[in-house]
């Protein structure tokens, strides 16, 4: 995601508390965000769930939505979405 200029902090730490309540939630594996160290107005997030529906969920909750709310007017755009499938590899 892009954030308005000088707002990646802000954003970041928004990030950061949004995905506390994850923790608990079997159904998230694991939920990470990233700065981008080229562009600083840039974050990632990368998380990955049990299943499509329980992301879903999660990310309708009333918690969820009030976090999304504060982020929105700090972003340029929506944040873009890459969905992919795990192939393989080391790490899970």
């Amino acid at each position: 995601m892009t954030t308005k200029p000088g707002k990646r902090d802000e954003v970041l730490t928004i990030l950061l508390e949004a995905g506390k309540p994850f923790a608990d939630n079997p159904a998230c594996i694991f939920y990470l965000v990233y700065i981008d160290m080229q562009d600083p107005n840039t974050i990632w997030v990368e998380d990955l769930w049990t299943n499509k529906d329980d992301h879903t969920a999660a990310m309708s909750s009333p918690e969820m939505r009030s976090f999304i709310t504060q982020c929105m007017p700090l972003l340029e755009g929506m944040p873009e979405q890459i969905p992919v499938e795990l192939a393989g590899g080391k790490g899970l």
